[in-house]
This record gives structure tokens, sequence and C-alpha cells, in this order.
């Protein structure tokens, strides 16, 4: 068999040193932003509540015991906020669960809708209904996410905690599909899904799926609690393989995308100039999901002193370079500082 994995890894890193290398010479030529006055994009982690308990879920998410310190309400008055200092191009709506908002949601999307922003939500879909759709289809959609981790209901419903989950998630997705939302549904491959690529595949397109992300799962959050999910080289060299059938397979009816290797994303967002973070439940606002690294908290702090004072410097702090250099690839994580498991690091 043909080493997939390592054709994949220089193929990437050649790409990802040709894109760079684009954007310096732009950038040399005033063509390209050095760095934004403002984010393009921000993604709102709306609340660390759940109503699943993933094996695989990168930030824990779940029922927890403590409230958010982001309530809805700080949330709407954030917004509020963000539209006021200028506006953003796009804001990703996640959580744990951001349906469990409510109608709390929508205030939100509708402080950012009447400025312009477009959206990507992400959902489990247990919770979403003709109804909730109906509401949804007035807002701009880059696409509309829904997690679909197995072909079959027994191994998703296992895999996500919950009974009736995988009927509850496909039917979201076909309701989201059908009244013309954008969809994607992500697929995370567990050790024990890795043969069901082919069935998942036909299963999103069927669903009306326009992308399906088929993501390898990264020790993160509850991961590296379930270390038998996570993926061993030869799981990832037969993965890559099924993908590149597939793309072929479905080229111009629905496109199929892998996850990007930790480590080459991040080098990545080290040679791009910054234009996005993340909001936590708690305000912390955070580089990544996939770094510990926070640069403020919009509780404590003013949003918009923080990112003149060190969006353009804080992908090239040193700690950031000495955390993306002790990625290991083979485990796709650094193994010294767990991620959403030891505590985030202030820079």
């Amino acid at each position: 068999m043909k080493d997939y994995v390592k054709m994949t890894q220089n193929i990437d890193e050649k790409a990802l040193e040709k894109e760079l290398a684009s954007i310096k010479q732009l950038q040399e030529q005033g063509e390209h932003p050095i760095s934004y006055d403002l984010p393009i994009t921000l993604q709102f982690e709306l609340t660390e509540n759940c109503n699943l308990k993933c094996k695989h879920c990168y930030n824990s998410s779940g029922i927890t015991t403590h409230k958010d310190r982001m309530t809805p309400e700080k949330w709407i008055e954030f917004s509020k906020y963000i539209v006021d200092l200028g506006g953003i191009f796009q804001c990703i709506i996640s959580g744990g669960e951001p349906l469990l908002l409510g109608d709390k949601l929508f205030e939100i999307m509708d402080i950012l809708h009447e400025n312009g922003t477009s959206f990507v939500m992400i959902s489990n879909g247990f919770l979403l209904t003709s109804e909730i759709v109906k509401k949804l289809s007035k807002y701009r959609f880059m696409w509309f996410q829904i997690s679909i981790d197995g072909a079959t209901p027994d191994y998703h419903d296992d895999f996500r905690g919950v009974n009736d989950s995988w009927a509850r998630a496909t039917n979201a997705a076909y309701e989201i599909s059908k009244a013309g939302i954008p969809l994607t549904i992500a697929h995370s491959i567990s050790k024990q899904s890795v043969k069901e690529i082919d069935e998942m595949c036909e299963l999103a397109y069927k669903l009306g799926a326009s992308n399906l992300i088929l993501g390898e799962i990264t020790p993160s959050g509850r991961a590296v609690e379930n270390q038998d999910i996570l993926l061993s080289m030869e799981d990832r060299n037969m993965i890559l393989q099924k993908v590149n059938e597939n793309v072929v397979n479905y080229q111009g009816r629905m496109q199929i995308q892998r996850s990007s290797k930790t480590k080459l994303q991040l080098k990545k967002y080290q040679g791009t100039p910054n234009g996005g973070a993340i909001i936590r439940p708690n305000g912390d606002i955070r580089l990544d999901c996939m770094t510990p690294f926070i640069i403020g908290n919009v509780l404590d702090n003013d949003f918009n002193e923080i990112w003149k004072e060190k969006s353009a410097s804080c992908w090239h702090n040193p700690m950031i370079y000495d955390y993306i250099e002790n990625i290991d690839a083979e485990y796709d994580a650094n193994k010294e500082h767990q991620n959403y498991i030891d505590k985030d690091v202030l820079i």
C-alpha cells in the first residue's frame, strides 16, 4: 500500500510554503494587509453546556454545574459593541450547543445580521426543528454545520452518549438542506469508524450536503480521556486513501475535505495576518481552538484595546513558537500541554 500519510504531508507542506511565499510577496508590494485594525471573523462559543456528551469533544462540552460568565445578555451586549466598532464579516456560532440558548440565540444573531454579518453555525442538530429552521432561513449563512459521526444509528448514538441523536442529526441535516441553507456535515473519524467512510459519503450526499468534512480526531479535551478512539498511522493511511477515492467519486456533486494537520494549520496562522479569535463562554479571547493561548478577556478588558495591542504580534510570541514546534507529528498534538485540559496561557 502507498504511504498516503507521507505523500499528503509532502503535498501539504509544499502548498503551504507556496501560499506563504505568495502572501509575503504581495505584502512587500503593498497588495496584502500586514495586520487588521479589526477582526474579520469571530467565533462565539456561546455556552459550555451541551445536550450530548461526545467521546471526542475537543473542548469537553457537556452539562456543567457552573454558569457561563458570558450570559445571553452579555453576548447581546458584546454583539452590539462589535457592531459599534464597525462589525465583522463573519461570525461562527458554536458551543457547547448554541441552540440551547433558545430565542436569545436569534437576538444575538439579529444584531449582527442587521449589520451585514454572515454566519457559520456548528450544531449537533438534536434540537433543530422545522420551526427553528424557518427562523434560521432569514440569515446569510456561509454554511450550517451538523456533526454526524456514524453512518448508522448504533455507533453514532454510543459515540455521542445519547440515544436517538443520529435520527435527530440526520433529520436536522435534511431540513437544513431542504430550506436551501448550505449544509456541511462534519464527520469525526475514530478508530472504530474508519471502515465506514464510503457509507458516510453516501449518507451525506443523500442528505443534501454540499460539503463533507472527514476529520481525524485530535487529542484535545475529552478525546484525551478516550485514547481508544484515536487513530494509528495505519488508520490514517487508510483514511487518506478513501478520502482521495471519494473526492474523485463525488466530484461536481459534493465537495469532500479532510481536516488539516494541527502543526501545519498553526504554522499557516503564523505566516498570515491575524484576522480572528474565539470568544469563550467565560469571556476569554482565545487565538484558536487548537492552541491553549488567550490574549485577554472581554468581561475584564476592552476588546478593541486588546485587539490593537496584541492581535498583530500574538502568533509570533515565543511561547507559541515553542508550542507549535513541540507538536508530535504522529500524535497530532503537544503532549506537554493538553489542550482544553491544562489551563490556558495568557500571552
